[in-house]
């Protein structure tokens, strides 16, 4: 499934997407053919890398019965940081500012706006509060070490003080244990339950450029109140990869079934968006059959041409998960 579905979440800034971590395949085809290619070569430049036809292809091509996945020594040092911000912008310049200083050693990096941060102590079960003030905008930081726990915590803390001289961070506090660190995982992780207590919630799984990420959020704010005055805009996700989860949720005096008429046109409204900064409508989560027709309209004609050709010559009866992607 994570194959299928070239899975990704809060480490593909470090670790990449469930392709980039995959080495072969064994697949068996509509035919019931098996295609073995449980090779483990990071490099192989024999023919068409055909491993990578199924890996995101959401079983529309065969099924993945066993993979070869890379494997990556366990960090000794893991340092957390939650740190408060003015802005999507502040939180660019901090993003820009981590990996100035530890590079690869900068493991996750998450953007968190105010409102999924106060759904989350409002509605989250056993979840404490990361910094004393409010900010308009959070993020998440996470440095891992390859050498001692010592030189995580030596690099997180020369981050967040250059960011606090330089006006980037307003408030931050660094995890002073693993089981704190974790409770700022948590945190995040909980974030997307507390969005259901507040009513209907139209959700986007969106990617634009990283650089990109503080005028997308300032432009699509604008075309959601278009859409629907009042809505109130849930925003959060992997800044490090440019992946934002933008979900809608309904206005306070809203019902629910109200609000999810306006699906389409609230969609097409953000998507419109994300197209404009030439982003992915579906970041992590494939496009099955919710956002299939929209894929067909709306991407260039000859990728959904070249797809289908592919699709035919692998599934010519189209019983591999049918009616899925394309």
């Amino acid at each position: 499934g994570n194959l299928s579905s070239n899975a990704g979440g809060t480490g593909v800034l470090a670790y990449g997407n469930a392709r980039e971590l995959c080495l072969g395949v064994e697949v068996v085809l509509p035919t019931g053919d098996v295609f073995d290619d449980l090779r483990k070569l990071k490099k192989d430049n024999t023919g068409y890398d055909l491993k990578n036809l199924f890996v995101g292809a959401e079983g529309t091509l065969g099924v993945i019965t066993a993979a070869v996945l890379k494997l990556f020594p366990k960090p000794k040092g893991r340092e957390v940081a939650f740190a408060g911000l003015s802005s999507p912008k502040a939180a660019l310049s901090l993003f820009t500012l981590a990996m100035d200083r530890a590079g690869a050693s900068l493991t996750a990096f998450e953007l968190i706006a105010k409102r999924p941060y106060d759904f989350t102590l409002k509605h989250g079960q056993g979840i404490t509060r990361p910094l004393a003030d409010d900010w308009p905008w959070y993020a998440l930081m996470q440095v891992s070490s390859g050498r001692s726990e010592e030189d995580g915590k030596a690099l997180i803390e020369e981050i967040l003080s250059a960011g606090l001289e330089q006006g980037i961070v307003g408030d931050a506090v660094v995890s002073a244990s693993l089981a704190q660190g974790d409770a700022f995982w948590n945190f995040r992780e909980t974030l997307p339950e507390c969005q259901k207590p507040e009513g209907a919630s139209i959700k986007h799984d969106i990617s634009v450029p990283i650089a990109s990420i503080p005028e997308f959020i300032e432009k699509a704010a604008g075309v959601v109140q278009t859409v629907c005055p009042g809505s109130r805009v849930v925003c959060f996700g992997h800044m490090g990869d440019g992946n934002l989860h933008y979900n809608i949720s309904r206005p306070l005096d809203w019902q629910d079934e109200p609000f999810l008429e306006l699906y389409h046109p609230m969609n097409k409204a953000v998507h419109d968006v994300v197209r404009s900064f030439h982003g992915s409508i579906s970041a992590e989560h494939g496009i099955g059959q919710l956002k299939r027709d929209e894929l067909i309209a709306t991407a260039p004609p000859m990728a959904i041409d070249l797809m289908r050709r592919v699709k035919a010559a692998f599934d010519p009866a189209g019983i591999m998960n049918p009616g899925k992607v394309i």
